[in-house]
């Protein structure tokens, strides 16, 4: 086994760490799910806290995955309002759906500032996949809505940002170097081992490199039934330099591996082994002057890679293999400068940024899979311009503008396309000195636009079986987001009490989308007079998605509250038909004590409360989950953690996934470092 090597690696690191210690200081706005005064590189580029973006955006860090005992995307991001994370239990690849939209990018997933474009067609997640291990997360940014335009073209549905860790973040104020151990054990799942480790060279170089490794068994649903094929195992690692030669100049150089080795399909169906490497190098370079304000410039270019080798181990064709593979190679410049005019204070940033995507699939087995996934290339890029005002901190208007363009080959044909996408924003503060001090209101208007994919416009071949056709279709129009937004910012520090905090977000969108691209089954114009329906993408619907978002915590030290919640409606304005891709309403409650004031030490717990969905072709009944968490640090070298999932062992099935969730799996973590 592959993994043999990775696993040895991981389990000495560990064990050799084992005892000494690790400290991942809770803070005090957390919450157990977001932390909404992180400073994160906001949807407009620039730097600021969650809670001042005027948009729909979440930021969750290393120490919300540790309190929850995340052991996968699923995990991390459960909190986030207007997200759903869609998995199968044969894959531990995720897809991302933000309000309704996901599949062939309409969701960006970056991973320091490297897109993920990884797809393959078949019966799950066909739209795509994002691999990613979560001990290497420092902060995940989620904006919501196609407002973040400043980032790429495609993102009719939102953004999501993952930054893993570095020396810079890893390492304690006095420390050079520091090494931290990880080893985590689930009664429903498996067990994983990990270890980090930094150093810094002087005041110009940081180095961190880590390694996981994950061993997932078959998981146990409510019903205490073993769900088919959910074992898996993984490795992954990751290694990150940074340089500061001064002068107002950084750059930051990164390589992540992730390798899993699982077992795909279903009793009734064609069986495979599977075998995902996902690899992404890459690079970013800032230069902000130290003697002028006009000079903020951030340079990134990278190559990410994800091949999946799957072997056919049932059926006609087994012992037959294909591949998927492919290759995005990107690049992102753009520059902010600041200045003043009397009391208005300005923000320029001009942008440009672009991916090439190379498709390459080969089926040796004799079966079809580069007609079901068909190789070709694509090219999108763009540029970008936006400027911020700021009146006194009162009121804040941000006006973009950005243009995209795209082309597209593949199977003999081409197809090309662009747009210019405005967006406007405004928003006020009018309530200084009064008991609403703190409260921001906003308001946005903006277009997103996303190219069709290779495998939408070029897909084709006959089902196996003979029963179905896929016809290519080259006249496919690009998507075009319109969404309007109104949201609430809401921050305010010894409102009852002198030490007690609040943290509010509020959103209510109108997202309409022309031109939208689904699956349409048909029964005329096939190519092949002994199949019974065809399948092609087409422009089928003119979607328009609408509802609210909220998120808040209020923290008084001795314990604290989180809330999360979402209410969402789809429609083809048209026809007057339900979209099936629309999350059912949610509620996730969290409460938590630390309950001894001389001693860290956190306990809770959360509830989640999901709807039922009615509106669509396959309703899904709704549930409710309670989970415990508890994290304990009897020194500051050492913290131990405890996580009861799923509490009273309910049998559920989110609306977006093909499989049941986990039965009852409790948890136990250790972390220990040591630094010097």
């Amino acid at each position: 086994m592959r993994l043999m090597n990775w696993r040895m690696a991981s389990f000495m690191a560990a064990t050799a760490l084992a005892g000494l210690g690790t400290e991942h200081a809770v803070m005090a706005q957390e919450t157990g799910t977001i932390l909404l005064d992180t400073i994160t590189v906001s949807a407009t580029r620039t730097e600021e806290a969650a809670i001042n973006a005027l948009a729909s955006e979440s930021v969750v860090s290393a120490e919300t995955v540790d309190l929850s005992g995340a052991d996968s995307l699923g995990d991390v991001l459960n909190s986030v309002p207007g997200l759903e994370v869609e998995q199968v239990a044969d894959s531990p690849g995720v897809a991302i759906n933000i309000r309704g939209l996901s599949g062939f990018g309409r969701v960006a997933v970056n991973v320091d500032g490297a897109r993920q474009n990884f797809q393959a067609s078949g019966h799950s997640l066909a739209g795509g996949s994002v691999f990613f291990e979560p001990e290497f997360l420092d902060t995940a940014t989620v904006t919501r809505g196609p407002v973040a335009n400043a980032y790429g073209s495609g993102a009719i549905g939102g953004v999501v940002n993952f930054e893993t860790k570095k020396a810079s973040t890893f390492l304690k104020p006095g420390e050079t170097w520091a090494a931290e151990s990880f080893s985590r054990f689930s009664t429903n799942n498996g067990w994983a081992q990990g270890a980090t480790g930094a150093t810094r060279i002087g005041e110009a170089f940081g180095l961190l490199g880590s390694v996981v490794y994950r061993k997932n068994w078959r998981y146990e649903n409510g019903n205490g039934g073993e769900v088919y094929n959910s074992a898996n195992e993984i490795a992954s690692g990751m290694v990150k330099a940074e340089i500061d030669p001064g002068n107002g100049h950084s750059l930051e150089l990164g390589a992540i591996t992730y390798y899993t080795d699982y077992s795909s399909g279903d009793p009734t169906t064609t069986n495979y082994d599977n075998e995902v490497s996902d690899n992404t190098i890459s690079a970013k370079y800032r230069y902000r002057a130290l003697d002028n304000d006009w000079f903020d410039i951030a340079a990134s270019g990278y190559w990410t890679n994800t091949k999946l080798d799957q072997t056919y181990l049932t059926g006609s064709l087994a012992g037959g293999d294909r591949s998927f593979r492919i290759d995005t190679y990107g690049l992102d410049v753009n520059n902010t400068s600041r200045f003043a005019t009397g009391n208005f204070a300005h923000e320029t940033t001009v942008g440009f940024d672009g991916f090439f995507d190379y498709v390459d699939v080969t089926d040796v087995s004799g079966g079809s899979a580069d007609f079901y996934t068909p190789n070709g290339q694509r090219k999108v890029y763009g540029a970008f311009v936006q400027h911020r005002i700021d009146y006194q901190n009162v009121v804040e208007l941000i006006a973009g503008l950005r243009y995209d363009a795209y082309s597209l080959q593949g199977m003999g044909t081409e197809s090309s396309g662009d747009h210019v996408s405005p967006k406007i924003t405004v928003g006020f503060s009018p309530f200084e000195r009064t008991f609403l001090d703190g409260l921001q209101l906003y308001g946005t208007y903006a277009e997103g636009y996303r190219s069709p994919s290779i495998t939408e416009t070029l897909i084709s071949g006959t089902h196996p079986g003979g029963y179905l056709d896929f016809l290519p279709n080259t006249d496919l129009k690009p998507e075009t987001a319109h969404n309007k937004e109104i949201g609430i910012n809401y921050r305010r520090d010894g409102l009852i009490r002198p030490n007690d905090r609040i943290r509010l977000k509020a959103a209510y969108f109108h997202n309409r989308v022309d031109d939208y691209i689904d699956a349409a089954l048909q029964s005329s114009g096939c190519t092949n007079t002994m199949t019974f329906m065809c399948y092609q993408y087409q422009n089928i619907a003119n979607a328009l998605i609408e509802g609210w978002e909220l998120e808040a915590s209020y923290d008084l030290g001795w314990m604290f509250l989180g809330l999360s919640g979402q209410h969402q409606r789809g429609e083809d304005v048209d026809t007057g038909d339900y979209l099936t891709t629309i999350p059912a309403n949610r509620l996730l409650t969290t409460v938590g004590f630390r309950p001894l004031a001389d001693v860290d030490a956190t306990v809770g717990f959360q509830v989640d409360a999901v709807d039922s969905q009615k509106r669509s072709d396959t309703p899904a009944k709704g549930y409710g989950l309670v989970n415990l968490f508890a994290t304990y640090k009897p020194r500051d070298d050492l913290q131990l953690g405890l996580n009861v999932d799923n509490l009273f062992d309910h049998q559920y099935q989110p609306y977006l996934d093909s499989d049941a969730g986990a039965g009852l799996a409790v948890k136990f973590t250790l972390r220990a470092r040591l630094g010097g």
